[in-house]
């Protein structure tokens, strides 16, 4: 039984909470519905202890949105040139954020991944 204690805790100090990993800068990196590779910078900001505020900056347009955790997926919602859209992207251990996500009427799935900095 001590064995089983000792190797719980040793687990437990290696496990970062989920949202220190979120928090802060990222670089991003996708791929448009059509096909387009873009890049740039985005900031993650908490609002309350589920809820995130988000700014990408990518071809210089800044687009914002508001997020929800659930489980290992961040939520958003956003604008972006007067359209809305809204993305899913998977928590990772390492801190990355993989996604899918949609705007607009066309509804074509592009995705991207933000990159902790």
């Amino acid at each position: 039984m001590p064995r089983l204690a000792l190797g719980l805790l040793a687990a437990s100090l290696c496990i970062q909470p989920v949202a220190a990993q979120r928090s802060g800068f990222y670089a991003v990196e996708g791929r448009a519905a059509d096909g387009t590779i873009y890049m740039g910078a985005a900031t993650l900001t908490p609002t309350g202890p589920q809820t995130w505020r988000i700014t990408w900056r990518v071809s210089g347009n800044t687009s914002v949105g508001v997020g929800l955790t659930v489980g290992k997926l961040l939520v958003i919602g956003y604008i972006s040139d007067r359209e809305t859209g809204v993305a899913a992207y998977e928590v990772r251990p390492d801190g990355r954020l993989v996604g899918r996500w949609t705007q607009g009427a066309e509804g074509g799935v592009g995705t991207e991944t933000l990159i902790p900095r």
